[in-house]
């Protein structure tokens, strides 16, 4: 019997098809994945570690519903033949869009001033907003989010620029490719849009800042790529003004209420800061994007 191991939301698009080709799917449950398993479709729920795979003896294929392969091994994945794909177009215009909303939030005192009016206080001039049109936003990694991004700020008026290591040449109608010193020079937000690993653990940490001018930071990525000690020391140093986090470091740590993970979300809400939990890509549109993009590109092996 051939199984697929189901340890994310798919599209029922996704189910069916599997099905029509006689696949039997098994909802991830924890322990040991059996040996029939041929396929597994997973999220952060199930990282694929070389000691989790080793066991999967007739795995050919692992579909990532979201941007980031991190969770997977992918060097014992080349060494035994097995087929990797993630889906980060299908993520990427509902992370864009929550990105937009966070910032309009944070710069229009949306979120703080409506708690306000729940405790009955109706307080106009330390609510003064900002617009965006004429800020520069800075985009650190210029890939399908971070275009999609650029994408809708154009229409706000504001000047994006964009650094990405690895590409060059990225400059189009949305955004200006510029060096990242200049980035951080002129930025007025700063965006990440990067994958996490070894280089860009904590990639945001105080020496980073200080070559910043004062500026927002918005992560959407991954809770790692930001040192939290380093921008709770900036935020009390008023060196970063505001914070739209919707990951955070050890965020698998926030199921237990009393993790001392949530002192540091604590300590973070004491300044212009909100965060939402790991959503932004999360939409009912995202897994049905997703999960045809992962259908087209694993077409050869399903």
């Amino acid at each position: 019997m051939k199984k697929v191991l189901l340890a994310a939301n798919i599209s029922n698009t996704f189910q069916e098809l599997l099905l029509q080709k006689s696949y039997a799917l098994e909802n991830w449950q924890g322990g040991v994945i059996s040996k029939e398993v041929v396929g597994i479709i997973t999220s952060n729920k199930l990282r694929l570690t070389q000691e989790v795979l080793q066991p999967c003896k007739n795995l050919k294929w692992i579909a990532r519903l979201g941007s980031g392969i991190e969770i997977i091994d992918t060097d014992y994945c080349k060494a035994n033949n097995i087929a990797f794909a993630s889906s980060p177009a299908g993520i990427a215009n509902a992370v864009a869009e929550h990105c937009v909303a966070m910032l309009i939030s944070l710069q229009k005192n949306i979120q703080s001033s409506a708690f306000e009016i729940k405790d009955k206080e109706w307080i106009r001039e330390p609510n003064r907003g900002w617009e965006l049109e004429g800020k520069t936003v800075g985009i650190l990694g210029y890939g399908h989010t971070g275009k999609s991004f650029a994408r809708k700020l154009s229409v706000f008026g504001a000047k994006v620029i964009a650094y990405d290591k690895y590409k060059k040449n990225l400059s189009n109608e949305y955004a200006q490719e510029v060096s990242l010193s200049e980035l951080q020079e002129m930025a007025d937000v700063i965006s990440f849009h990067v994958p996490l690993n070894k280089e860009t653990t904590h990639y945001y940490n105080e020496a980073f800042i200080a070559a910043c001018k004062k500026h927002i930071l918005m992560n959407t990525a991954r809770g790692e790529l930001v040192d939290s000690q380093a921008l709770l020391k900036a935020l009390e140093q008023n060196k970063v003004i505001g914070a739209a986090l919707d990951v955070i470091e050890n965020e698998k740590d926030l199921v237990n209420k009393e993790s001392t993970t949530w002192n540091v979300l604590d300590l973070l809400l004491e300044y212009p800061v909100i965060i939402t939990p790991h959503i932004a890509g999360y939409s009912y549109n995202a897994i049905e994007k997703m999960s045809a993009e992962l259908i087209e590109k694993l077409k050869a092996f399903l």
